[in-house]
């Protein structure tokens, strides 16, 4: 018989149902689909002057234009500053005899 713990441990790693990749047949079905989608919306029928229409009217904007270039050449690498605002003191010279300190002293505030 299995136990808790012993269920938790199947469950890591390796094969797991919907993970990994998407089939190739359903990322072409998505292709397709989107394709048919951007005709209708240009009103073309070939598929080629379909994306072309919609490039042009993506470049008539600033974002179009990023999102173009992004796709094309690839999205510059970005930097993000992590700032911690919530800064802690140096708890590393606290004595046992001042947590207990303080825990009595929430503990009062509380009663």
């Amino acid at each position: 018989m299995k136990t808790l713990s012993d269920e938790k441990k199947d469950n890591r790693g390796g094969k797991r149902k919907g993970a990994g990749r998407k089939p190739i047949v359903e990322e072409m079905q998505q292709k397709v689909l989107f394709v048919e989608a951007v005709k209708k919306i240009t009103g073309k029928e070939d598929s080629d002057a379909a994306k072309i229409d919609l490039l042009v009217d993506l470049w008539e904007t600033q974002r179009g234009k990023i999102f173009i270039c992004e796709h094309v050449f690839g999205k510059a690498k970005e930097n993000v500053e992590i700032t911690n605002k919530n800064e802690f003191p140096d708890l590393s010279n606290v004595t046992t005899e001042d947590l207990e300190r303080l825990l009595n002293e929430q503990s009062d505030i509380n009663s």
